[in-house]
């Protein structure tokens, strides 16, 4: 056994592998980090939310902290002169508001990087964002119309339903139809007349034991309110027409497109000083929470005997440099550092235990049945722009074309409670000591074991435990990703439908010549006839 055998246990575990066949779900790949990031509780507990749930939780906080902070004045002490001003609990209710916002940002930007498609955790350079790729593509959409159009058949039977609803000649409404809307009124009166009585009814405990007696006449008019609206009201055949022309369709791209837009934009949330960002959450929300039992499974594995002799290296010229040495990398925090170690490495009773959870990640702006329809393009951008929905895409196309979103991080893979151990010997305990102290990160794998690792916005530090049997490492820390590749989109090149400003100007010819096309936010209104009157 090695550390690489359980990722891959653990890889077909998080993507929900199908046992039978052993291979992954179509069009998804899972990434590991080079060394995990350790998520410390306070950078994320207690979220703000559209819904206001972070409230309860900011006004315990700032109960408990008022009661530091405020201790009760007693008779027999009197306050010193020197004592800090008194804190109000509305100012303390306002500072835990602004954490749980701020511990909001920090869990969307654990969602919203673009990854390379690789086995190896890489944000993709230069990439954007996933919120931003978004936006651009449902603002650039562009949808085609057919030039097809219903049969005679079934344009008749539309005609047909409106003129039960609607006379052709003088655009009023039909005398059935007025009689249907009468009656209609008729039981709506009746249902709201009993409604009001039962309410009464339930708040005087006398009248409620009576209503099983004085319920029956109001309950009486509603059914035969009921009763005339079906024999005089046309009820079946108004509703039928009505059915007829609700089922009348729309081309799903504009319908889908609108429906992107408006959702992105009642997604959006303003977070003070940095903008507006789409609501984002993760489930279980207690991801961050070492000690909650929802979500997460135990996972174990050993070995009675493991063997390993290896030698890397690797280079970095920004950012983070990770050193594999044997199975453990040893991170630096410097741009363009460069190392080189070999390490051998005899292990023997090799045990390796944790907790996983893969929690799912939750975009109520973002939905990419879009990407599955034909008859859209992206204006100004070429086809399969967004994606070419295959696995070794790259962020730029052989032809310098860009990918706005060839992939999509779903789930987020965390562990917790980690322990690994073996006869470490004293030079193993020395090499990781060393690191550790250096303020460097040191991981077996992807897993964080020990150093300086933190948060986004934490300084805290995880400690672990080393010792002759190996290490463990008891804080949450997120190891890996499920991503999903997206589907081949557009299919259709804009220059196919687009011409040049200029070339359209010197033919004299104001609008635009493809006349199959047409814009996603164009609705079609009429002017809708006074629905009263009684029946005729």
């Amino acid at each position: 056994m090695d550390v690489y055998k359980v990722l891959d246990d653990l890889k077909k575990r998080a993507a929900g592998v199908d046992p039978k066949t052993n291979k992954m779900p179509e069009g998804y790949f899972v990434s590991f980090r080079p060394i995990g990031l350790p998520i410390a509780p306070e950078d994320f507990e207690n979220p703000w939310s559209p819904f206001g749930s972070e409230l309860l939780g900011a006004t315990e906080t700032a109960a408990a902290e008022s009661a530091k902070i405020n201790p009760p004045a007693t008779s027999s002490t009197a306050m010193p002169s020197s004592a800090p001003p008194q804190v109000s609990m509305n100012q303390l209710i306002a500072a835990g508001v602004g954490q749980s916002e701020k511990n909001y940002y920090n869990t969307f930007w654990l969602t919203n990087d673009k990854l390379t498609m690789d086995e190896k955790w890489t944000v993709m350079p230069d990439a954007g964002t996933v919120d931003s790729a978004w936006f651009a593509i449902i603002n650039g959409a562009q949808e085609v119309t057919s030039d097809m159009v219903l049969n005679s058949d079934l344009q008749k039977s539309i005609a047909a339903a409106k003129a039960v609803l609607v006379d052709p000649k003088t655009g009023n409404p039909t005398p059935h139809y007025n009689a249907y809307l009468y009656y209609q009124q008729k039981y709506f009166d009746a249902q709201q007349n009993l409604n009001g009585q039962y309410a009464n009814a339930i708040e005087d405990p006398n009248q409620f034991a009576m209503w099983p007696i004085n319920g029956k006449i109001p309950q009486e008019k509603v059914n035969s309110a009921l009763e005339s609206w079906a024999g005089l009201g046309y009820k079946s055949e108004i509703e039928t027409a009505l059915d007829t022309l609700n089922a009348q369709g729309m081309d799903p791209a504009i319908a889908l497109i609108n429906r992107a837009k408006l959702a992105y934009e009642n997604a959006l949330g303003e977070m003070a000083n940095i903008g507006t960002i789409p609501y984002t959450f993760i489930e279980p929300s207690t991801f961050y929470d070492a000690y909650e039992q929802d979500g997460w499974t135990k996972y174990y594995q050993d070995s009675s005997t493991v063997s390993e002799t290896t030698s890397s290296s690797s280079s970095s010229e920004s950012g983070f440099a990770g050193i594999s040495v044997g199975f453990f990398s040893i991170g630096a925090d410097a741009s363009h550092s460069q190392s080189q170690s070999d390490l051998h490495i005899d292990t023997s009773s090799m045990q390796i235990s944790f907790d996983f959870c893969s929690a799912d990640i939750r975009r109520p702006w973002l939905d990419t049945n879009l990407l599955d329809l034909n008859n859209w393009f992206l204006l100004n951008n070429a086809k399969n722009c967004i994606s070419d929905g295959t696995f070794n895409q790259q962020l730029q196309h052989a032809n310098n074309v860009t990918t706005f979103l060839p992939s999509i991080v779903t789930s987020l893979i965390f562990v917790r409670n980690l322990k690994i151990k073996w006869a470490m010997t004293t030079l193993q305990k020395h090499t990781f000591q060393e690191a550790t102290s250096g303020g460097g990160m040191v991981g077996i794998g992807p897993f964080f074991c020990g150093g300086s690792g933190s948060s986004t916005d934490s300084n805290s530090s995880y400690q672990s435990t080393f010792n002759d049997e190996g290490i463990e490492v008891a804080g949450v820390q997120l190891i890996g990703y499920v991503s999903v590749i997206t589907p081949a989109s557009p299919r259709l090149d804009s220059k196919d439908y687009m011409v040049k400003a200029s070339d359209q100007a010197s033919s004299g010819n104001t609008t635009n010549t493809n006349t199959n096309t047409t814009t996603a936010n164009s609705t079609t209104t009429a002017t809708q006839p006074a629905m009263s009157g009684v029946p005729q």
